[in-house]
C-alpha cells in the first residue's frame, strides 16, 4: 500500500488569512509570556542564591542554584524554539 500522505504538506491558508494571523498572534503571545516567565523565575532563583549566600546557608544556595540552572535552560530553549522546531521538521520531513 502506498503512503497516502506522500507529498502532502501542512497548509493553514485553506482556513483564510484571518485564521492564519490569529493563530500566529496567539502563538507569539504565549511564546512571549513563556519567555517573560522564564526570566522572572531566573531572577527569583538568582535572588534566592544571593540571599542564601549572605545567610551562609549552603542548602538553600544549592536549591537556588539548581532552580537558576533549570530556568536558564528553559530560557535558552524558549529563545531557540523556532530553530529547534525547524530542525526537527527538517530532519523528520
Amino acid at each position: 500500500m502506498d503512503n497516502p500522505l506522500d507529498g502532502v504538506l501542512p497548509n493553514f491558508t485553506i482556513f483564510g488569512t484571518e485564521f492564519t494571523e490569529l493563530w500566529q498572534k496567539l502563538l507569539a503571545g504565549i511564546w512571549g509570556l513563556a519567555i517573560v516567565m522564564a526570566i522572572v523565575f531566573l531572577i527569583v532563583a538568582l535572588a534566592s542564591m544571593a540571599t542564601a549566600s549572605a545567610n551562609s546557608n549552603p542548602m538553600a544556595y544549592q536549591t537556588g542554584r539548581t532552580q537558576a540552572i533549570w530556568c536558564a535552560i528553559a530560557l535558552v530553549l524558549l529563545s531557540a524554539l523556532a530553530v529547534i522546531v525547524g530542525g526537527v521538521l527538517a530532519v523528520v520531513g
